[in-house]
């Protein structure tokens, strides 16, 4: 076991003495009531978290809450390269298309997530609308490329009869281990994809006369484009009334999916949240009918003429993202196994969201030398002392010859309880939610990155009291401390996922194995990462990662 000093401090605290009596509700209690006329003296006691990291063979990114398309470049870790395969939905089954009905055109359209930023009417009286994408991170083109898929995509393991998982590397493994085309035929490609965030301008003919001006609609931003006619009628048109479209599960086995591949250019590219959600695939189509209520008024209810008619296709069911980062060399070996201290911990924490790495923290697993001069474990030390817990918290500082800072950091980390997947307490309790501004949400527990006066990040505090005082009660688990990156906060479901680990990460020398550990959806959907420190004798006095824990005790114990 580690031999830790405790540090018992004492500090200053500017209150009026009314204060310390008339909020006896704030206290936190650890094994006493505050009773009485007593004196209270304010002390800190230092602990000495061991904190490790852990990357991340893969993580699960089916039923994420959103997918990333494209292409990042960290400038820490490296090159991450995102795609999506997804199910379609047809909007009804078993479709009736028409007599001589012939596919007109397939129209694919994804809006991008966007603010409007102005609106002004120009000479015409037309309202024009700027907008600012969001969500889109770096500005240089991929290659895009969108294909009809043959993988299928089942709802259920067969092993489990659970719903089935998929990971970050399915993808990329599919045709290898399945002998299945993921790509069986190209539908679109982009040599220079570069989102836009230019409102869309549709035009329709108004009317039969063609020297009226066409009707105009304005949409805003959206990936929108046409897909090959000759495809999608064999697909459909020329199916019509067949098993194959009667049924959610004969047409997902017909019709397996759409399959999104993003490819660098130049080694650069740009990524996105990709609002499958909000996207579809609309055929549009032409065919004939009967007159009967006589719509061209020619007096004939017996004419055949033509009409309209569409048949939308949801991105719906099982989507998946594919994850394929290039780690960074010297990076990827510290982070093996073998190279993670899990007894002493390592001087350096590496977050990295999608298939990156988390940190385990574990507290109070060593020994401190007692008032009597005695080694004890330092859980059961801090159980036994008469303590009002005021305030605990972490603070994790960023190494910042480490990282590039700005708009290439996260702005919030995420801690969870890695034996239970489930938040801290503190986060129950946290009054600052905001669900409408998850950058801003939660704040009290999980503290925004703070930065210097050059945008670069210095440090997240994270406040456990709640966490610390019921560990210290005895009602809750002393349990492993997951330590993400997080794109939202108010996200708090977790992913499965398989990392290397020893099978007992107590005994530096047992056998290392795959093993399931989760991670935050949060974080799988988080392209950034930072390099926080942790402890070690290169790591700065000032940096060390510390939990401190503000307490109050009677003068007279």
């Amino acid at each position: 076991m580690i031999l830790k000093n405790f540090l018992i401090r004492s500090t200053a605290v500017v209150v009026v003495c009314i204060a310390l009596f008339s909020c006896d509700d704030e206290f936190n209690t650890v094994g006493s009531e505050v009773i009485g006329d007593v004196n209270f003296e304010d002390r800190l006691y230092e602990a000495t978290p061991v904190a490790y990291s852990a990357r991340f063979e893969r993580v699960q990114t089916s039923g994420l809450p959103g997918y990333l398309l494209g292409v990042y470049n960290d400038p820490v870790y490296g090159q991450s390269t995102y795609g999506v395969l997804s199910q379609l939905q047809p909007e009804r089954f078993d479709p009736v298309f028409g007599d001589n009905a012939r596919l007109d055109s397939v129209v694919l359209n994804i809006p991008y997530f966007s603010t409007t930023t102005n609106t002004e009417a120009n000479d015409d009286g037309e309202i024009i609308n700027t907008f600012e994408l969001d969500s889109v991170y770096g500005s240089q083109p991929f290659r895009l490329s969108i294909y009809k898929s043959n993988y299928f995509l089942r709802d259920f393991d067969p092993n489990s009869n659970q719903r089935q998982l998929y990971f970050s590397n399915d993808l990329n493994d599919i045709e290898t281990n399945f002998g299945t085309e993921l790509k069986q035929e190209l539908l679109y490609t982009d040599e220079g994809f570069v989102p836009s965030a230019e409102e869309l301008i549709l035009l329709s003919p108004d009317g039969e006369d063609e020297n009226d001006d066409p009707d105009v609609t304005r949409l805003p931003p959206a990936f929108r484009v046409k897909l090959p006619v000759d495809i999608f009628t064999t697909a459909f048109l020329d199916m019509e009334g067949s098993a194959e479209l009667s049924n959610a599960n004969n047409f997902r086995n017909f019709f397996r999916g759409i399959f999104f591949e993003a490819e660098a250019v130049n080694n650069a590219g740009n990524l996105m949240f990709l609002n499958v959600t909000n996207g579809d695939i609309t055929l549009h189509y032409t065919f004939d009918k009967v007159d009967t209520a006589d719509e061209d008024e020619d007096g004939s209810t017996t004419d055949i003429v033509q009409d309209q008619g569409t048949l939308a296709l949801s991105f719906a069911n099982n989507v998946v993202n594919g994850i394929d980062t290039q780690f960074d060399a010297t990076i990827s070996n510290e982070l093996l196994t073998e190279n993670q201290d899990a007894i002493n911990g390592e001087e350096t924490l590496y977050l990295k969201g999608g298939d990156g790495s988390i940190a385990i923290i574990d507290l109070f697993r060593g020994m401190v030398t007692n008032e009597n001069g005695e080694e004890e474990n330092e859980l059961d030390f801090l159980r036994r002392q008469n303590w009002l817990i005021n305030d605990a918290s972490m603070t994790f500082y960023i190494n910042q010859d480490r990282v590039s800072g700005g708009d290439t950091e996260p702005e919030r980390i995420y801690i969870y309880n890695m034996e239970t997947d489930e938040v801290l307490l503190d986060y129950r309790f946290d009054n600052t939610i905001n669900n409408d501004n998850p950058v801003v949400s939660i704040t009290n527990h999980l503290g925004r990155i703070s930065r210097d006066s050059d945008d670069n990040g210095e440090f997240f505090k994270v406040r456990m009291t709640q966490h610390i005082n019921d560990i210290l009660d005895g009602d809750t688990e002393n349990a492993r401390l997951g330590l993400s990156v997080s794109q939202n906060v108010n996200i708090i479901n977790n992913a499965d996922g398989f990392a290397r680990v020893r099978n007992d990460e107590t005994d530096p020398n047992s056998d290392i194995e795959v093993a399931e550990k989760t991670t935050p959806f949060a974080s799988v959907i988080s392209h950034e990462g930072t390099v926080l420190y942790g402890n070690g004798p290169s790591v700065p006095e000032a940096k060390q990662l510390k939990l401190n824990i503000f307490y109050t005790e009677s003068i007279d114990n």
